[in-house]
């Protein structure tokens, strides 16, 4: 899922549905527990040991965080998800091991569980790489993705465990990168079908248990000669295990930034309350996607506009483009304005008339249907392709692309129609309707 913009989105809607369990003042006395197989322990491109990803991790949250305590003791070379939800439900105890090497004192896992505020997880591999042959260079597919469904059940399972120890945990889980980028190209579409599913399994897992998934694969792979520069070895350099762990501590940081809950400022419009969309309307205002008015409203029954909608769809990608849109009827508004529409269009999410964009034109149910599922297209980097198009009866006109868009919405009920088996796709949409649709999107597509 591309860009940090949507975990922002992410952290605030933790604060606004659950209750945080490390406010900024309390983030001194974070305790960190690493639990996993080799990329945690440390394993090397060399093949010898050193330092890992929690490791960095580690001395990051340190300097940042003051961290109090850290413990990858857990973690060991050739662990599968079934080895680490086996140390759980038995309470093994092992030495404590950090940074500093292994020391004295062991602890129990389960009260190592219980005294961290952060834990992270990376396993997975394991269970996989038992069904390739290094000899032949092939996957038995068969027992690949079924070991990929015992791994999801596996960390099901151990999300369980965590949670009935310590509810308050945050808990971070690593996605797993192709560990063989250097093999001939006619076995990449078998490797990344197979990454994929790997970690759309460790992404379900995750969201299903409130655990936050890690992706790495497009970061690895950007510069794979650089974070796996060994072709005879799957583990990271120092490099690739530096930036893991700045992928998770940028996570991290969204969970303990700056996050006071009686200062939390929640917006209250003066013409929303009572109204049915009153907390859709304070929920895109207190993540910043939509905005109100100078006198206080919110204006909820207005028709949305195209200008209004390129800066919705800005702040949600929360990029930035140097380039200036094509469109020669803009030119009047503010730059900021025009900035969003420029953005909205570098990434094809909102297309223009030729030289026009018409911001002051009135958005449809069925245009809106589409910037949604170009958005999903965009963020999850892959089209939404239905089982069968939504049963409306008046969409049969549209193009196909419309048409899926419209489903998108229909199956992930966040729209029903307006009765009779219809859709209004002409219907111009109200800003009401707007901030309904976009909080459903958000969270129908985050906590799937």
């Amino acid at each position: 899922m591309k860009g940090f913009k949507l975990v922002a989105i992410l952290f605030l809607i933790l604060q606004l549905v659950l209750p945080m369990s490390v406010s900024a003042q309390e983030a001194e006395n974070l305790d960190y527990l690493a639990l996993g197989d080799s990329l945690a322990a440390g394993i090397q491109e060399t093949g010898e040991l050193g330092l890992s990803y929690a490791d960095f991790l580690a001395l990051s949250m340190t300097e940042e965080y003051n961290l109090s305590s850290y413990n990858k003791g857990f973690a060991y070379p050739g662990y599968t998800t079934a080895d680490v939800l086996n140390d759980i439900k038995n309470n093994v105890t092992k030495p404590i091991y950090n940074a500093d090497g292994l020391q004295s004192e062991s602890v129990a896992i389960r009260d190592a569980i219980a005294n961290a505020e952060v834990i992270t997880i990376s396993a997975g591999a394991n269970d996989i790489l038992k069904h390739f042959n290094k000899e032949t260079l092939e996957f038995d597919l068969k027992g690949a993705f079924e070991g990929i469904q015992q791994m999801g059940k596996n960390y099901e399972a151990i999300l369980k465990e965590i949670i009935a120890i310590n509810p308050d945990a945050y808990v971070l889980i690593m996605g797993y990168y192709n560990p063989f980028p250097y093999l001939d190209d006619s076995l990449q579409v078998q490797l990344d079908a197979l990454v994929s599913a790997i970690n759309k399994i460790i992404r379900e897992a995750s969201s299903n248990q409130m655990a936050i998934f890690v992706d790495t694969a497009e970061y690895i792979a950007s510069d794979f000669k650089t974070y796996l520069p060994n072709p005879q070895n799957i583990h990271l350099s120092e490099a690739g295990y530096k930036l893991v762990a700045d992928l998770f501590l940028n996570e991290i940081y969204y969970y303990l930034y700056n996050y006071d809950e009686e200062e939390f400022e929640y917006y209250v419009f003066t013409d929303t309350e009572g109204h049915w969309a009153e907390e859709y309307a304070s929920f895109v205002a207190t993540t910043g996607i939509m905005n109100g008015y100078d006198d206080g409203s919110f204006k909820p029954d207005q028709e949305l506009k195209r200008v209004q909608l390129a800066s919705i769809v800005s702040r949600i990608i929360g990029d930035e483009t140097a380039k200036a849109a094509p469109f020669k009827d803009i030119s009047s508004y503010a730059k900021e304005t025009q900035q969003a529409i420029a953005v909205a269009y570098e990434v094809g999410v909102m297309n223009g008339n030729g030289n026009s964009f018409n911001p002051e034109e009135k958005v449809t149910r069925a245009q809106m249907a589409l910037i949604i599922s170009r958005l999903y297209e965009y963020f999850f980097d892959e089209s939404y392709e239905p089982e069968k198009i939504a049963p409306f009866k008046d969409i049969a006109g549209y193009d196909l692309e419309a048409q899926k868009a419209i489903t998108l919405l229909y199956d992930y009920q966040i729209v029903q129609g307006v009765g009779d088996n219809k859709f209004a796709p002409k219907d111009s949409v109200t800003r009401a309707q707007a901030a309904k649709i976009i909080t459903e999107f958000i969270f129908s597509t985050l906590f799937e």
